[in-house]
């Protein structure tokens, strides 16, 4: 079964995606997207860095000023599927669009392009929208090398750099755009940090610190928080939730999260920061991890701090990372011991996004230490390739109108912009470890969970307004996240087109 949607804007009729199986995005899809200059499957060096950014231009230093139509904040999947969503509409729209991509790094936040490569969800293939294409693009690429990609229930398994290739061609490229959509929408590139934010009518304006110490203001017509931890949205004041507890808060107004404590088991507390480093065994022994050149900083750093438990060490062979092969013979890391489970570090990560590139070196610094004892006992065992950003699972939710639960999100509310199948709940508790159960559920994701209360230029297409229970279903996995950033980019198109609020534009 396939829905439809469309919006209205000033009485004009316009569909948005198609959502379900066999369905192409928009009606406008120009055929088969073509991945280009993706590098061959195997071999690959020890060290493998996604590749920078393909943008179309970057905003110098002695620039303190920036006017564009659309500022987008996170370079996240949902981040990535807006801007293929803007495209997409513009071939629709009478005028070109400018956009500033903001992140707080270089790296490319998608957990697609930082290690998870195997596909979250249960019913593969069914997914329309920007994850189709996204999927459609990666197939095609192995399809063209003679290798099958899927797992024995229809999976998708990629490897990491194939991922940031394709991402690249979507968003930063034209694959696959048909030719009234080309060239029509201008990327900026910015990094740096927010310092202050309003969305006022008249003053809609973001001001950044970027790494040089320099300021920039962005000045908007419409904004998109795109990222997991809501930095935008809560330097804007919006209300929201953040861990497992029914607190609400308010960065500007009050009050503010209080720090997770012992004595209420770190409900306040976010999920794991997971770290998907890519794997690799090679007969014989694999490139030692002691003799890579940033093995002397990360056992000085952490060297004395983490050590394996011989279970685990034991169990290794037999893990989830090792059942499951990526093409290439790489293995995706993904298992508790893994995950940084520390709730202090897990918070600084999401209250201050300063620290996170530190952070992230830590993760980067535990891990070689960690491997390097995996390797003692399986000397076949290598590193591919350390990611430059976590897998932010995340757990911020902006306040709408209405907070949705499970049952609402399973009961299909209306007004449907994703779906997608994965376990009811899937939550990486930084004290119990994994909790999830066997049951699955479809989840219908609603419009409304993407526009924030009081905030009628600003959309959110990760922290949507969501219970912590229903947001740990399917809703939290790249795919939905995916497809629900494309629906935000034609909303914004479409609003920009109509010089409309956002929040304006109908369902129907």
């Amino acid at each position: 079964m396939a829905a439809v949607v469309l919006v209205a804007v000033m009485g004009v009729m316009v569909v948005i995606a198609v959502f379900g199986p066999g369905c192409d995005v928009s009606g406008t899809s120009a055929g088969p997207v073509t991945p280009t200059s993706i590098a061959p499957t195997a071999p690959f060096a020890t060290v493998s860095p996604v590749a920078p950014f393909v943008t179309s231009s970057v905003v110098p230093a002695s620039v303190e000023r920036l006017q564009v139509d659309v500022m987008i904040y996170g370079t996240t999947t949902s981040g990535m599927g807006a801007i293929r969503g803007l495209k997409m509409a513009a071939g629709r729209i009478p005028q070109d669009l400018t956009v500033a991509l903001v992140g707080v790094g270089d790296a490319l936040e998608s957990p697609l392009a930082q290690g998870l490569c195997v596909e979250d969800d249960y019913e593969p293939g069914t997914i329309s929208g920007f994850y189709q294409e996204f999927r459609s693009a990666v197939a095609l690429h192995y399809e063209t090398l003679g290798v099958w990609p899927y797992e024995r229930n229809g999976r998708l398994t990629y490897e990491p750099e194939v991922a940031a290739d394709v991402l690249n061609g979507l968003v930063f490229g034209e694959d696959g755009l048909p030719e009234a959509a080309r060239g029509r929408v201008k990327i900026v590139r910015v990094i740096g940090i927010i310092s202050e934010a309003s969305d006022a009518e008249g003053d809609r304006h973001v001001m950044l610190v970027r790494p040089d110490g320099s300021r920039l203001r962005i000045d908007a017509r419409y904004l998109l928080d795109a990222s997991v931890e809501a930095d935008l949205a809560r330097a804007l004041g919006c209300r929201y939730m953040m861990g497992c507890t029914s607190a609400v808060y308010n960065d500007l107004r009050g009050p503010l999260p209080m720090k997770p404590t012992r004595e209420d088991l770190y409900a306040g507390s976010p999920q794991s920061l997971g770290f998907l480093v890519t794997l690799t065994l090679t007969t014989g022994g694999a490139p030692s991890i002691r003799e890579r050149q940033d093995w002397p900083v990360a056992e000085e750093a952490e060297g004395a701090r983490w050590k394996m438990e011989e279970t685990v060490l034991r169990a290794f062979p037999h893990s989830w990372s090792m059942r499951h092969q990526l093409p290439g013979n790489r293995r995706e890391l993904n298992e508790l011991w893994s995950d940084l489970a520390d709730p202090d570090v897990i918070v600084q990560w999401y209250r201050e996004p300063d620290l996170r590139e530190r952070i992230t070196r830590t993760l980067q610094h535990r891990m070689l230490v960690l491997l390097a004892q995996v390797q003692d006992r399986y000397p076949e065992v290598g590193i591919s390739r350390l990611p430059t950003w976590p897998y932010v699972r995340g757990e911020v939710m902006v306040l709408g109108n209405h907070l949705y639960s499970t049952d609402e999100l399973t009961a299909n509310p209306g007004e449907t912009i994703a779906t997608g199948k994965y376990a009811v709940f899937d939550r990486h508790d930084p004290v119990h470890g994994s909790l999830q159960p066997d049951e699955a559920a479809t989840v219908f994701v609603p419009l409304a969970v993407t526009r924030p209360m009081e905030h009628p230029a600003l959309l959110v297409s990760t922290a949507f307004s969501v219970d912590w229970k229903a947001y740990n279903s399917a809703c939290r996995m790249e795919p939905v996240r995916a497809t629900v950033g494309m629906a935000c980019g034609v909303q914004l198109a479409l609003a920009a087109a109509r010089d409309v609020a956002t929040h304006d534009i109908s369902y129907a």
